[in-house]
């Protein structure tokens, strides 16, 4: 398969490696659409105007890392990396449908950042409690964000994860909760803890949403699901409200939050990783750095050392 890009073929190459991270890759919407945005424009960038068509089977290593180069100047690390992320997947998927007779996803090196290094930001146990206060249950927003609180707090879901919830993924009967699109998408069977599914029905009893939407968390009218950037705003609303910060999408630290606890109270890293639907221990890892009845035991001295 010789497939010679120009401007012309480049919106059904991007299409089709779309529909390749959708079906096979099975990512989620989101990552598919970063993946191809930053895939559109290498390719572009290669069939810049008045320039001759090239065959994709004269992509070499040096194509790669010269873009990447470029695109590095005045580039933020997180968005290098997820750059990076990208064309190693595209170089993958140029070799499975034979666009090219090598994987070159080996060329691009993984692109260091700093951001794991440091200790995952949380909220203390009094921080949390104190955030979960500033619900007003009173009224139907109130136990909408509260419940949507838990669900991020004792459940560690991701926003696009409670934004996806249906009234069909509940089990009330059994107390479980099924994800279905989560990343990666591996469906995963969670346990419903008491105080998370009576905010639920609390919620649902009160709001008696109508509409064909099976969503759990809809807005103020009751027919439009909710989406995960504005579920995050009402959890930063939240916390502007307890004094714990500016407003703005804070979902993801009620999941850090769940995930350093756990490891706090002595549960393992294999345990975290499965509840938070983590693919790989690397991504649980840097948890292990808010261990500190573990790191206080690794520190202790030898049997038999002597103080002075």
């Amino acid at each position: 398969m010789n497939t010679i890009v120009s401007k012309s073929t480049i919106d059904p190459l991007v299409e089709e490696y779309h529909k390749h991270l959708t079906e096979v890759a099975g990512l989620q919407p989101n990552s598919c659409r970063v993946y191809t945005f930053f895939v559109r424009s290498f390719l572009h960038a290669r069939c810049k105007p008045n320039a001759p068509s090239w065959n994709l089977r004269q992509l070499d290593p040096t194509t790669l890392l010269d873009f990447v180069l470029r695109q590095s100047r005045g580039c933020t690390t997180n968005r290098l990396q997820i750059l990076g992320s990208a064309l190693r997947s595209f170089c993958r998927f140029l070799c499975v449908t034979q666009r090219h007779d090598q994987d070159l996803s080996g060329a691009i090196p993984p692109i260091s950042g700093h951001h794991r290094e440091a200790l995952p930001t949380y909220l203390s146990r009094p921080e949390l409690r104190q955030l979960l206060g500033k619900f007003d249950r009173r009224t139907v927003v109130g136990k909408r964000d509260y419940a949507i609180g838990l669900c991020l707090a004792r459940l560690g879901l991701r926003a696009a994860e409670v934004a996806g919830l249906r009234l069909e993924d509940v089990d009330w009967r059994n107390g479980k909760v099924r994800l279905r699109a989560t990343k990666g998408r591996r469906q995963r069977l969670l346990p419903l803890p008491t105080e998370v599914g009576q905010a639920m029905a609390a919620y649902l009893r009160s709001a008696r949403p109508s509409g064909p939407s099976r969503a759990v968390f809809r807005t103020l009218d009751g027919q439009r699901t909710m989406r995960a950037p504005g579920l995050s705003q009402r959890v930063g609303a939240a916390m502007s409200r307890a004094g714990l910060g500016p407003t703005g999408g804070r979902a993801h630290l009620l999941r850090r939050t769940l995930a350093t606890h756990l490891v706090q109270q002595g549960a393992s890293l294999k345990a975290v990783a499965d509840l938070l639907g983590h693919a790989s221990l690397r991504t649980t890892q840097v948890y292990a750095k808010v261990n500190l009845p573990m790191l206080r035991a690794v520190a202790q001295p030898w049997p038999g050392e002597v103080r002075r």
